[in-house]
């Protein structure tokens, strides 16, 4: 068995051990051993979907896709988890990698916090920041614990970033293998990405838009440049 097969399985396993945790089934870490859908199975995967009708669209990075059954959406805020297409039962793109990702949004007056990457610091100053960087409204942070617990079996070390967009505050967060490259530079690289995909796949309904997060072709180019510099 290849080493990306293998990954992929666990991935499979993994992904549904979480959203068993995430939709309140009560199933314990390690509690399922399913492996991911394949071709002969049902499909999980949508391109893109709605986490806020209207607001906030779910998109993700090349070579990945909504799991439909983690998905949540509301007009007070929703949620979504994503993972390799391949592992959700779709065609594979050759791009995937043992990663999962979320999104989570939340209407913008419910959070006292501004979204700087002093204020996700220190909201999650217990799991130990390595890393922030905060440009043109999107702030991120590297944490050194904390991704095992949201995904039992991967790694510690793991990305979360914030940002402000139609009137919601929106979280993103990527979470590896135990030992995977998402933990380090590859992570930063995929919320780069992963908030360039749901910025420029959900409809702009702020009236004069001020900054490059509001104004979506303005900012994408400019966000990248910013933080890869």
């Amino acid at each position: 068995m290849s080493t990306w097969t293998s990954s992929r399985l666990a991935l499979g396993a993994l992904a549904l051990t979480f959203l068993a945790a995430c939709l309140g089934e009560g199933t314990a870490p390690g509690a399922l051993s399913v492996a991911a859908p394949t071709s002969q199975n049902r499909s999980y995967a949508l391109a893109q979907a709605s986490v806020v009708p209207e607001r906030v669209v779910a998109k993700g990075p090349s070579g990945f896709c909504i799991d439909k059954r983690s998905l949540k959406a509301s007009a007070t805020g929703g949620f979504a988890l994503l993972a390799p297409c391949a592992a959700l039962g779709a065609k594979a793109t050759g791009e995937e990698e043992p990663v999962l990702l979320t999104i989570q949004a939340q209407l913008r007056g419910l959070q006292g916090r501004q979204t700087t990457a002093e204020g996700l610091a220190e909201a999650f100053a217990k799991n130990g920041p390595l890393y922030s960087e905060t440009g043109d409204g999107l702030s991120l942070v590297q944490l050194a614990t904390g991704g095992d617990d949201i995904v039992p079996g991967g790694e510690p070390k793991h990305w979360r970033a914030a940002l402000s967009f139609n009137g919601y505050l929106i979280g993103l967060a990527v979470y590896s293998e135990k030992g995977g490259a998402a933990a380090g530079k590859r992570g930063k690289a995929l919320l780069l990405e992963f908030a360039e995909g749901v910025l420029g796949a959900s409809p702009l309904k702020t009236a004069g838009p001020t900054s490059p997060v509001q104004a979506k072709n303005a900012k994408l180019p400019k966000l990248l440049r910013n933080f890869l510099q």
